[in-house]
C-alpha cells in the first residue's frame, strides 16, 4: 500500500527491438498507477544539465522505469503528456528501502 493516494495512471512502453531499416519498435507496455503534480520546475537532470519538467509522477516503491521508456499520462481534461524520463529519484525511507519513486517528465 502506498504512502499516498495514487489516483492515475500512467503508461510505460519500454523500447523494442530495432527492424532491418534502423526504425524502433515499441516494446512491453506497462500500466502503473501514480500521483501526478503538473506543475512547472526547473531541475537538474541525470546528464547535470538544468531543464524545465512540467509533470511529475509519483509511483509506488521502485518500479521498473529506465532513461529510454516513454511514458504517456492523460490528465482529467484530457491533455497528454508523452515523453521520456528527465530524471527518476527514489525517495527512500528511514529503513533505506524505497517508498515512493519520483519520475520529472
Amino acid at each position: 500500500m502506498a504512502l499516498i493516494p495514487l489516483k492515475q495512471t500512467a503508461t510505460i512502453t519500454k523500447p523494442g527491438t530495432m527492424d532491418d531499416w534502423g526504425n524502433g519498435t515499441p516494446g512491453e507496455t506497462i500500466i502503473l498507477k501514480c500521483r501526478a503534480d503538473e506543475t512547472v520546475k526547473v531541475i537538474v537532470n541525470s546528464l547535470g544539465k538544468e531543464v524545465v519538467s512540467n509533470v511529475s509522477l509519483i509511483f509506488d516503491k521502485l518500479p521498473n522505469i529506465a532513461y529510454d521508456d516513454v511514458i504517456n499520462y492523460t490528465n482529467e481534461l484530457g491533455v497528454a503528456v508523452e515523453r521520456t524520463p528527465e530524471l527518476i529519484a527514489p525517495i527512500r525511507m528511514i529503513d533505506g528501502k524505497p517508498g515512493l519513486t519520483e519520475v520529472h517528465l
